[in-house]
């Protein structure tokens, strides 16, 4: 990048303090330093007006271990594709223009309060400083960082702190929508402020105290069940839908328990399904048995597609409960016989085989007959359609292929069973003469 101060000669490297010229190993130092940076601010803000140099205070405390120039307002132009702009860029205030621009756009802070940022009006007059402040860059690099961390302190100075984790989530999208807002598209960056404000608010649970990000979706999604400690000593089995700071959410049929981390030999992974003892005040695990025992012990088998509590417009009852059947999982036995075992060897063994039908079952209660062979055998963008967001349909498959031919396999000798039980049911004809 020819003309460009902030780099090294004859690369696209930035400068900086440790002289890291592979921009890769610079990336990964840079987000370490800023993410322990961020950690940082939230026990010990940046305090300032939260003016432009509020704003030049944070980008140095974010970024300032790692570049030189941390802080200081930028000399150059900026060109950035982005993808929502089909390869285009945000027209980034020229350097001249930088001061006038952030002195406008901070100024609207501090003239009035934010208002309840859960509602519209107060959160799209937010959006529209975010937007402008990021459409300003004044920085090299680091821009969009600093202007959530600003904002964050700005909020929660105000009593009306955002979300973070729902912000940071998927750091892309984030950027997209500001990119938007840029545009006069304001209403992706606006729903974005109102969520963060909500979540936050609603992330106080009266049983839990704060709950992680992770478990409130999940919760919200459920549509709020009843949360509840399960007394010490009572045998809680379920299935884990989050897990929280303290506490395992565990789905039982009409509410979810919260069991504490401590009752766990290790960290229950969601979906897993799980029978522990919640322990008492003045117990600790037997930390003699071994590891492996105690974790399967607790961990009694997996959900492989997890029930789907997203009602989408339109959905009619039937699809609302059917969308809330669970796939299991194999168990251990199952897994490793789909792996090393023939279809006719896996029918062979009646436990197996019963397990089979089991998920076969399932898979028809939940999906149907021509859904469930449209997830095993048709296209992976038909069958993707039918499974809840994120699951790996490489994994799904993996599971299911060697579960139908073992069906195959059991249905063709269950067919000729019954064939030749009735063959010699029938009156046999002698010779005629």
């Amino acid at each position: 990048m020819s003309g460009d101060p902030y780099v090294y000669e004859g690369t696209d490297t930035l400068r900086n303090t440790a002289e890291i010229r592979d921009p890769e190993a610079l990336a990964e130092r840079e987000q370490l330093v800023s993410f322990q940076a961020l950690r940082q601010m939230l026990k010990e803000p940046v305090l300032g007006q939260f003016d432009q140099a509020h704003f030049a205070a944070i980008h140095k405390r974010l970024f300032g271990e790692i570049y030189p120039w941390a802080g200081e307002t930028r000399t150059v132009e900026l060109w950035k594709p982005e993808i929502v702009l089909n390869g285009r860029s945000v027209a980034y205030t020229p350097p001249a223009g930088i001061d006038q621009q952030m002195r406008t756009a901070l100024a609207s802070l501090t003239q009035e309060q934010p208002g309840n940022l859960k509602e519209s009006r107060p959160a799209m007059r937010l959006a529209g400083t975010m937007a402008t402040l990021f459409q300003a860059h004044p920085f090299r690099e680091g821009n969009t960082r600093t202007l959530l961390a600003f904002m964050e302190q700005y909020a929660r100075h105000h009593k009306q702190p955002l979300d973070q984790a729902l912000i940071n989530r998927i750091p892309s999208e984030t950027r997209d929508k500001l990119v938007l807002a840029t545009r006069g598209e304001i209403q992706p960056l606006t729903l974005m402020v109102r969520n963060a404000r909500y979540s936050e608010e609603q992330r106080a649970h009266p049983v839990l105290g704060r709950l992680s990000a992770e478990a409130f979706e999940a919760t919200r999604l459920m549509g709020a069940p009843r949360i509840v400690l399960p007394e010490p000593g009572t045998q809680v089995r379920g299935q884990v839908v989050a897990t929280s700071y303290h506490h395992a959410l565990v789905r039982l049929e009409r509410h979810i328990a919260a069991v504490p981390l401590a009752s766990f030999r290790v960290m229950p992974e969601n979906n897993s399904r799980v029978d522990v003892r919640v322990l008492r005040n003045d117990e600790t695990l037997d930390r003699s048995q071994p590891r492996e025992e105690v974790a399967r012990s607790q961990v009694v088998g997996r959900v492989l597609i997890p029930a789907s509590y997203v009602l989408l417009a339109g959905q009619r009852p039937d699809d609302a409960v059917r969308n809330r059947i669970e796939i299991p999982g194999p168990s251990p036995a199952l897994a490793e016989a789909l792996q090393t075992r023939t279809a006719r060897e896996i029918v062979a063994d009646p436990g197996l085989v019963a397990e089979v039908r089991q998920i076969d079952k399932s898979l028809i209660e939940r999906f149907g007959r021509e859904g469930s062979a449209m997830l095993i055998q048709g296209s992976p963008e038909q069958a993707r359609s039918l499974l809840p967001q994120g699951q790996d349909l490489a994994e799904i498959r993996a599971v299911l292929k060697p579960v139908a031919q073992a069906l195959m396999v059991d249905d063709r000798q269950q067919t000729l069973a019954q064939t030749q039980a009735l063959g010699r049911d029938e009156p046999q004809l002698g010779h005629t003469r």
